[in-house]
């Protein structure tokens, strides 16, 4: 069983699954960022088939399901 969380974190610790408003857009992270090539920033990919480079320490404020016991 599972239930969401409402969590800010930075954007290079966003996980598959998590969801997040980018750019005034709801989105939902298809899997977890990687670093680029532009130094300190992620690629972040999304379940609806965009993408954004944006800069790991950015605060993002997600709601991720959480595991309950």
């Amino acid at each position: 069983m599972s239930h969401t969380v409402e969590l800010t974190i930075t954007a290079r610790d966003i996980r598959a699954g998590d969801v997040f408003t980018l750019h005034g857009h709801e989105r939902t992270a298809a899997e977890s960022t990687w670093p680029t090539a532009l130094r300190g920033h992620v690629h972040i990919r999304f379940t609806d088939g965009g993408d954004a480079v944006v800069p790991a320490g950015r605060p993002i404020t997600v709601t991720r399901a959480v595991a309950t016991p």
